[in-house]
């Protein structure tokens, strides 16, 4: 058949559209399993103004197979390729010049865009043998190329969508890290954990007691969630016998807490100066004007804050020089939202524009703390990611206002200490820490 590559000749004559720009699709043993536990069975390659794509089988019986090692310069080769998910890509090619479109349809129209599964060849695989690791092998090779060019023609309008402002920001750095934090996975105690949490399949995200996450950016203010199997990692219940049943690979859990963080960046945006010192005590203080703060007066303090970070200010706090700076700073995103169309995050440059739908004032001005929270922490998690990149210690999981940390003792006390450095920004934005043989912190 025409459209398999299998020849060294046919591989270097792919060069000749490099100037064309692609799509590409990594076709792996089974689209159940996380991306790390599976192999490539298969590449399919659609040249940009051309009539047909190529199959290029790489560990399938109807090919004579090519080596992956082969594959990665020709498609390095090309000056653009658009693919569906980059992040499950960075599992099998380390490609820079590719363009994640689901991303980019996320950033334009704020809404999923989800792949057609039409194909019923593949649907009646997979009805029979979902959990079978090698099932796309058994698939004859014709229906994954058949497979691969309905998803191509679905997906080829929007290549043309213009790159939005920030998408270079979570195309290349923001997927590159939650790829990298994806990597260490969690040791659970499998009995208790896959009977608590109820994966779909074990195997699908779990080998050799290692549970494996999934970070997923599409979402409207691109705070990720973390997701996969069924299992919502983003989520977990508090209950103890649910954290338990997660635990070291090293020697112990350390958690990073940040103090108020919602509330620390909407002052430094608004230019409110906090201290270090708890940030509901600093405003439980102001708004009960004393001292000493007991424990009622700062869940209240605490409740307070938290309606002021969506938006709903207190009426007989209203007066306070915090609350007027939080009502011009909500004032002047709606303004600028209603004349430019548009509100830009100063971190990533991502935008949030007149395409979303319903929008008011306070909701604005949520999605813009929710935006420069995921914004600010993955410029932070690349900071700690670089840092333990020569030693035992990792970063497990990341929860929005917190990252816990698998810690190794023979990286020292001094591991620690750099780590609250980097995570803080010198003190700005606090955070506390805790020690735990497993999630219950």
């Amino acid at each position: 058949m025409f459209y398999i590559v299998e020849t060294d000749s046919q591989i270097e004559g792919l060069k000749n559209f490099s100037d064309k720009g692609a799509y590409v699709e990594i076709i792996t043993t089974n689209d159940n399993y996380h991306p790390i536990l599976t192999d490539i069975v298969a590449v399919y390659l659609r040249p940009l103004g051309t009539n047909e794509g190529y199959i290029i089988p790489i560990n399938h019986d109807e090919g004579l197979n090519i080596s992956k090692h082969q594959i990665s310069p020709i498609l390095n080769s090309f000056l653009i390729l658009y693919t569906f998910d980059r992040k499950e890509l960075l599992y099998h090619f380390n490609l820079t010049n590719s363009i994640d479109v689901s991303l980019l349809y996320s950033m334009t129209k704020f809404d999923k865009l989800e792949l057609p599964k039409t194909n019923q060849t593949i649907r009646w695989f997979y009805s029979r043998l979902e959990d079978f690791k090698d099932i796309n092998c058994l698939i004859p090779l014709s229906k994954l190329y058949q497979k691969c060019e309905e998803n191509f023609k679905y997906l080829e309008p929007y290549f043309s969508l213009p790159l939005p402002n920030g998408f270079n920001f979570y195309n290349q750095t923001a997927t590159n890290i939650f790829f990298l934090t994806e990597q260490s996975g969690l040791r659970v105690t499998y009995q208790a954990f896959t009977k608590l949490f109820k994966p779909q399949e074990p195997r699908f995200s779990i080998k050799d007691n290692i549970v494996y996450t999934s970070y997923n950016l599409n979402n409207v203010t691109s705070r990720p969630t973390n997701a996969f199997n069924s299992i919502n990692f983003a989520a977990i219940p508090k209950a103890p016998e649910y954290r338990k049943a997660v635990i070291p690979q090293n020697d112990v859990f350390v958690e990073f807490d940040f103090d108020g963080y919602h509330l620390r960046l909407l002052c430094d945006q608004i230019g409110y100066e906090l201290t270090e010192e708890s940030a509901h005590i600093q405003l439980a203080k102001l708004y009960f004007g004393k001292d000493e703060i007991v424990e009622e007066d700062y869940m209240k303090a605490k409740q307070i804050n938290f309606h002021a970070i969506y938006g709903k200010i207190p009426p007989e706090y209203a007066f306070l020089p915090i609350f007027e700076k939080i009502q011009i700073y909500i004032n002047t995103l709606w303004q600028q939202f209603r004349e430019k169309g548009y509100v830009e995050d100063p971190i990533s440059g991502k935008r949030f524009t007149s395409e979303l739908k319903e929008m008011h004032p306070q909701k604005l001005m949520n999605y813009m703390m929710q935006s420069l929270e995921t914004s600010r922490n993955i410029l932070i998690l690349k900071d700690v990611l670089r840092f333990l990149s020569s030693k035992r210690s990792k970063v497990v999981l990341y929860v929005y206002d917190a990252m816990i940390i698998d810690f190794d003792k023979k990286d020292g006390q001094e591991t620690l200490v750099e780590l609250e450095r980097l995570l803080s920004q010198k003190g700005k934005f606090p955070v506390k820490f805790k020690y735990s043989n497993n999630l219950s912190f």
